[in-house]
């Protein structure tokens, strides 16, 4: 029986009598460390992130927007970032206390960008409405032992694979074959009580109330509150410093939260989120990584009122696998993503789930093609020569980049052939988990699904194809990124028009550089 050639690489690797010699993540510049290290003197650590890219996009013939034919276009779009910070550790004997200061000067698009032509749309990709900048972090936590820590402030907020909760701070790092750049992040007013870690097994208990500053869900005008609570075991990636990590790391979240539009549209509801993960050691320095989020959002809302239904029910999934296999010199990544959609917002249920903007899939699909379609639909069902009154809340309709209604697989795989350079490959497979549709376009068409071309919508988003290229160097401790992404997306019966003809081929690409001190 012949064993296939990938199965039979890793057979060979599982079985080598020597260890893999893989390249260094970073390619050393100066000084001796290793790894990015922040500069710390007397437990005060200041820190400096600087980001920017430039996003380029070229469209083929046939993709619009509307019913219309209405065209997207797209400039060089500049996008930076200068994250500044402040970070103060003390310990003694059982006392611990850390204090926090980080803020985003400048977080966003600043040149460029995405265009609607006619009247425009709303939350343009890489338009206005993407900027986020303004305080992060400006906190204190203090522990007694492993008994009580108490803790408040501004903060971030983050949990998992970052489905619900991200604070835009988990980017691209060596092996893990991602395609990512974040912005912004969750951020909270935060009094914590939290008790832990206890045992061997690393068991931590949380409970929080939040006042939100910013978050995907959160528009101008709006004012949340939430309550938090949860249990924590293991640590993956535990410090040595902070005691021995362990193999695996699982926990729940559960969150309350009301949400207060300017109108006065009252959302409440409750949030459950379960995360598991667990890297298995391989021969060879080599190991295998699984990790599963799973989260279900439930509850009522009063936004997006019909004058069948004031008030609606609120039920939204998602769920997220993450398998990631690290060779040394090479390795391998499937990301698997669900996210449950909306074939109407006509009947009772709100079922669209959005996961947070800084979980990436691919570069176009969901962050260019679907946001700019979505982005003309509030104009489109505000027409007046069509409707009499528009509907209210409009302006939610837009994903603005989020990932919602899906059903993806996005295999990669990355290379390191030196010191510090990494190449990355993957193919992102999409598809719609309910129809694509545009909520005033299906009017029209008595109550069947169109979608924002006027289109019967298939199943089938696409095919997006990604290339990247990553060069990571350190210099006394700090750390250069220099990047290249680039893409081609093939579109799916999901987006064809009212002919029945789906868009050209779209191409597109971005340079990215890094900097930490």
């Amino acid at each position: 029986m012949r064993i296939p050639g990938a199965i039979a690489v890793v057979a060979v690797m599982l079985h080598a009598p020597f260890a893999i010699a893989a390249p260094p993540p970073a390619h050393v510049w100066a000084g001796d460390a290793a790894t990015y290290t922040p500069f710390a003197r007397y437990g005060l650590e200041p820190r400096l992130h600087l980001a920017a890219r430039v996003d380029g996009l070229r469209l083929g013939e046939g993709f619009t927007v509307d019913r219309y034919g209405t065209p997207f276009d797209y400039d060089a779009a500049i996008n930076t970032q200068l994250r500044v910070g402040l970070q103060l550790e003390r310990r003694w004997n059982w006392l611990r206390v850390l204090a926090e200061y980080e803020h985003d000067f400048l977080s966003g698009p600043v040149v460029g960008g995405g265009h609607i032509g006619g009247t425009g749309g709303q939350f343009v990709p890489d338009g206005d409405g993407y900027a986020e900048y303004g305080l992060r972090k400006l906190s204190a936590l203090v522990s007694f032992g492993p008994y009580v820590t108490l803790g408040g402030g501004f903060m971030t907020s983050h949990w998992g694979l970052g489905l619900i909760a991200n604070d835009g701070a988990h980017g691209w790092t060596p092996g893990s074959g991602a395609f990512l750049d974040p912005r912004g992040g969750d951020r909270v007013l935060r009094a914590l009580l939290a008790t832990g870690p206890h045992t061997s097994q690393r068991l931590t208990v949380f409970a929080a109330f939040d006042q939100v500053r910013n978050d995907d869900v959160l528009f101008p005008g709006d004012k949340a509150i939430q309550a938090i609570g949860g249990i924590k075991i293991g640590d993956v990636d535990l410090e040595p410093s902070r005691g021995k990590a362990t193999d695996y790391e699982a926990g729940v979240y559960g969150v309350w939260r009301r949400q207060t539009a300017s109108d006065e549209d009252v959302t409440e509801v409750g949030v459950v989120d379960l995360y598991a993960r667990y890297r298995l050691k391989l021969p060879r320095e080599m190991s295998l990584d699984f990790a599963f989020e799973g989260a279900a959002i439930f509850g009522e809302t009063d936004l997006a009122p019909t004058t069948e239904f004031a008030k609606h029910d609120v039920l939204q999934l998602a769920a997220a696998l993450r398998v990631s296999f690290n060779g040394g010199p090479a390795g391998a990544v499937l990301d698997v993503l669900y996210a449950s959609g909306d074939r109407t917002v006509d009947d009772r249920s709100q079922n669209a789930f959005k996961v947070d903007r800084n979980y990436e899939l691919g570069l176009m699909l969901y962050r260019q093609v679907i946001a700019a379609q979505t982005a003309r639909s509030p104009v489109t069902a505000a027409d007046r020569t069509l409707v009499g009154v528009p509907a209210e809340d409009l302006d939610r309709l837009p994903t603005r980049g989020n990932i919602t209604n899906t059903i993806a697989l996005f295999p990669r795989g990355w290379y390191r052939p030196i010191d510090g350079l990494e190449l990355s490959a993957g193919v992102l497979i999409a598809l719609a988990e309910v129809d694509y549709a545009d909520p005033f376009n299906s009017r029209l068409a008595g109550g069947s699904p169109r979608n924002p071309t006027d289109g019967t919508p298939g199943t089938y988003y696409g095919t997006e194809f990604d290339l990247g290229v990553r060069y990571r160097a350190l210099l006394y401790g700090s750390e250069l990124t220099l990047g290249f992404e680039g893409a081609v997306f093939l579109p799916g019966n999901a987006l064809r028009d009212a002919n029945g003809g789906t868009p050209k081929a779209i191409l597109g690409g971005r340079i990215t550089a890094d900097y930490r001190f």
